[in-house]
């Protein structure tokens, strides 16, 4: 792995990175871990933070521009008054946290991708050279070279071709139709929830989020199997008005005792829950021993504000 000098970077790029330094106060160190890739895929760069540095690891040499760009705009968007994901809970079983993890961030990804593809035909990193070769690596995430049963496989594909679309605009739309009818049904239905919001506003992107992720849970309980939980496993960054703080909790969230466990303490998990669209926002510090209901009735009156500073819960101010 070398360190790559950023100054030796296109000017587009450095004004990316300084741009970054300047308005979040982080420092961005780039690195280079170049490897043979057969196809260009949105995962050739990642990037860790530790303290106020952002370490951006690049693997495509050959269009280590785009994925660099790519990944700066996924940091920008990651720092910015964009509303998160976050998982204080636990099932007890790893595989089965991991999978409601993975799609959920798939799905975040993807609805990311609606600004970062704009941003990129804004900067000129996103061409047509590399929208195609963007689709061939699309094209070959749809036909894996592993063993899933039909249902796992339209999961899967479903994922993929949500993705594909977006980040293509529609340009393999005919062509997955006619060979994948069912992934591409379900797929353009979590299109549609992307494209019908303006996901530059946070507002509308958590109201996606949320959506994309019930209908994407319908697809799983439809063909047979058990839903993944998302409103209780995952906890959603709440968007409220300063109305809304001065209101009295039970106006406006609901706590559930959770069928999960807290991850922190081994205990009894109580997620909080938003009443107007089922979606949990925070898992809450409680003693499972003193949640009596005198209890739930003192902690309702407490004012929305009052609760998110005690519990130390980020919002966002709609």
């Amino acid at each position: 792995m070398k360190q790559i000098d950023i100054n030796e970077l296109p000017e587009n790029i450095v004004n990316q990175v300084k741009k970054i330094e300047q308005d979040y106060n982080k420092k961005i160190e780039i690195f280079s871990d170049y490897a043979q890739q057969d196809y260009l895929t949105l995962d050739q760069a990642s990037h860790t933070t530790k303290d106020d540095t952002i370490k951006v690891v690049i693997t495509n040499e050959k269009y280590a521009d785009f994925v660099l760009s790519h990944e700066l705009h996924h940091i920008e968007l990651e720092l910015s008054d964009e509303p998160e994901i976050d998982c204080a809970v636990t099932s007890g079983q790893k595989d089965r946290d991991g999978q409601v993890l993975m799609v959920a961030n798939s799905v975040f990804e993807t609805l990311e991708h609606v600004t970062v593809l704009q941003r990129q035909k804004d900067d000129g990193t996103y061409t047509d050279e590399i929208k195609d070769e963007f689709l061939k690596g699309i094209d070959v995430a749809l036909r894996p070279k592993v063993s899933l049963d039909m249902a796992n496989m339209l999961f899967y594909r479903t994922l993929v071709m949500f993705d594909g679309i977006i980040f293509s605009e529609h340009a393999k739309d005919a062509d997955w139709k006619d060979n994948f009818p069912k992934s591409f049904k379900f797929a353009s239905q979590l299109a549609d929830i992307a494209e019908q919001n303006d996901l530059s506003v946070p507002f509308q992107f958590r109201r996606a989020l949320v959506n994309c992720l019930d209908a994407y849970n319908e697809i799983i309980i439809s063909n047979g199997y058990q839903g993944l939980h998302f409103h209780t496993f995952l906890n959603v960054t709440p968007i409220i008005s300063k109305r809304q703080l001065r209101l009295s909790l039970n106006q406006v969230y609901q706590i559930k005792h959770s069928e999960y466990k807290n991850r922190a303490t081994g205990r009894d998990g109580f997620v909080l829950i938003a009443i107007n669209d089922g979606q949990g926002v925070a898992t809450l510090n409680l003693d499972p021993d003193k949640v009596t209901p005198e209890f739930y009735k003192a902690f309702y009156q407490y004012t929305v504000q009052e609760v998110f500073e005690k519990e130390g819960i980020k919002y966002l101010i709609r």
